[in-house]
């Protein structure tokens, strides 16, 4: 980092920022306790809605306004784009332009913005780029090809995963413990990390691991560069301090050392990305990594009812592992919590279409009832039932079940299995995944079957026997028939569910997905899971084709 980035201690922000500014009157007793400790560590615990944004934002402008430091000794953490962008016109609603400079951003986009002043230390240039995940897949598929490892065997999505999870606790090659090298490729996996590593140094870029553990590196390694950012920030504020993971806290850890002014916002209530690396101990250990760090409580509950929050904190109190606290509201009344036991989702569905029809001889609307689910496949017997009694409806926040990707993948196969001659149906499988299945050998496909006026799975028995087509190509099709014809088969001695179970596997699909490391995969799986167990309660396979397609006709 140059001289000309430095900041010097005695640079006085006093002599060039406006004047103080009063502090809003709306703020409650622990708003305006965690708004004005300014000094030292603080953890704030926010419950939902208890104004963490109103406090991160106020306590922000008014270091500010207390003209405590320049807006570019502040360093701001958020999780998302969206947080960064409300917070920042948020602040400069309460400061105006005196905003110019702050360190507000994502993680990924503050840590990048540090490794281009300093990215020669770590072997790249300070134009490097950033890969996206579809490079960072292609360049592990070129290595594993390059040391004759199946792909097939051990996916590129697969090596992926591991090294992001090494990342995200800040673990370079050469501190992964020997005990997590794990099988992949026959224990090969480090390995392969040290040649990925390398790749992306000679091509002079990095991905969205490396801008935390590249930042980690130069810090933990070069004292004066880590000195020079602990003078810098002054003040450290990061918000939704339960979801970040190893590398994160380590990297906060270090540039708060020095002055100790950080505050981070958090709820250990509200943790639930452990399975993206989030570790939910940093807020526990706070007292520990920060002595004397004050921990301030927001438990004025702006958003619901006191029954709920009765309820809600009943459920919360047997959680082992929390620092603690108890929403509270001064709003009266509300109805109670009602719980009701079911059986089974059908009859839960059955249940809340009797509730909605009662709600409506009452005459209330239906634009004024909601259902919320955990997960997107939840949806699926409320979808029916609602068909079944003619209660209009709308899915907010995602596709109809039926009209979901991944299922209607799934009910392809299923026609498929059962009606050999749907082109539709053909098309929508012959390269998902991928089997290297292409454009070329769909149009080949095509002319044949128009040629004497086919379905595309005879065109393709005949295909096979050619030499139209290269030897790689006629293997997989030879092999996707035979499977089709397997399936099939096995209608007639095994029951029809664990038929569509054994059809989503053999055929790659769930395993396309359970590899797949984008932040719906894990719903996807669940999909796919309830579309196997709607087709056991139906008597066969053809009448469930018929009763989705009925329902998605109307």
């Amino acid at each position: 980092m140059s001289t000309s980035d430095s900041l010097d201690r005695r640079d006085d922000p006093k002599s060039r920022l406006p004047p103080a500014a009063s502090l809003p009157n709306e703020l409650n007793e622990a708003q305006r306790e965690a708004v004005e400790a300014v000094e030292g560590p603080v953890l704030i615990l926010a419950g939902a809605g208890t104004g963490k944004t109103r406090v991160l934002t106020t306590r922000l402008a008014h270091i500010l306004n207390l003209r405590l430091a320049f807006p570019s000794q502040i360093l701001a953490v958020t999780f998302t784009n969206k947080a960064a962008r409300e917070m920042r016109e948020r602040i400069e609603g309460m400061v105006g332009n005196a905003v110019e400079g702050l360190w507000l951003g994502t993680f990924h986009s503050i840590a990048a913005r540090m490794l281009r002043r300093q990215a020669e230390i770590v072997g790249l240039k300070d134009n490097f780029t950033i890969i996206d995940t579809d490079d960072q897949l292609r360049l592990l598929k070129q290595l594993l090809q390059a040391e004759n490892v199946d792909e097939k065997r051990w996916p590129a999505k697969t090596l992926a995963a591991i090294i992001d999870r090494w990342k995200d606790r800040g673990l370079t090659p050469e501190k992964v413990p020997t005990g997590e090298i794990g099988t992949f490729a026959n224990g090969r996996a480090l390995a392969f990390y040290k040649l990925y590593r390398d790749r992306l140094r000679t091509l002079n870029a990095c991905d969205f691991g490396d801008l935390l553990l590249h930042n980690l590196e130069i810090l933990s390694t070069q004292p004066d560069i880590l000195a020079e950012w602990q003078r810098r920030f002054r003040y450290i504020l990061v918000d939704e301090y339960q979801d970040a993971n190893v590398a994160q806290y380590l990297w906060l850890r270090l540039l708060a050392r020095e002055r100790r002014n950080i505050c981070c916002v958090g709820d250990d209530d509200q943790s639930i990305y452990g399975w993206r690396g989030a570790e939910v101990g940093n807020i526990l250990r706070f007292e520990q990594d920060f002595e004397g760090a004050r921990i301030i409580r927001l438990e004025k509950n702006y958003r619901s009812t006191p029954h709920i929050l009765a309820a809600a904190s009943g459920l919360i109190a047997h959680n082992r592992g929390r620092l603690g606290k108890t929403l509270w509201t001064d709003v009266a009344g509300g109805e109670k919590v009602l719980l009701c036991g079911v059986w089974d989702q059908e009859e839960e569905a059955r249940m809340v279409g009797e509730t909605i029809e009662a709600e409506q001889r009452n005459h209330e609307s239906l634009s004024s009832m909601a259902i919320l689910v955990r997960a997107g496949f939840q949806t699926r017997a409320f979808e029916e039932r609602f068909i079944t009694l003619g209660l209009p409806y709308r899915v907010v926040g995602g596709l109809r079940f039926y009209e979901r990707a991944e299922i209607r993948d799934a009910l392809a196969y299923l026609r498929l299995v059962t009606q050999p001659d749907d082109d539709l149906a053909f098309e929508r499988i012959l390269n998902v995944p991928k089997r290297g299945l292409g454009d070329a050998t769909l149009q080949i496909l095509r002319r044949m079957a128009r040629a004497d006026n086919s379905p595309l799975m005879q065109a393709t028995r005949r295909l096979v026997v050619t030499d139209e087509i290269k030897p790689r190509q006629r293997t997989t099709l030879i092999k996707l028939v035979d499977d089709f014809d397997r399936w099939r088969a096995l209608l007639a001695t095994m029951p029809h569910a664990e038929v569509v179970a054994l059809v989503l596997d053999e055929s790659g699909y769930t395993a396309m997905w359970q590899q797949d490391k984008s932040i719906d995969a894990p719903g996807r799986l669940e999909n796919l899971k309830e579309l196997v167990r709607a087709v056991g309660q139906f008597d066969t396979l053809t009448d469930y084709l018929e009763h989705v397609a009925l329902n998605t006709e109307i």
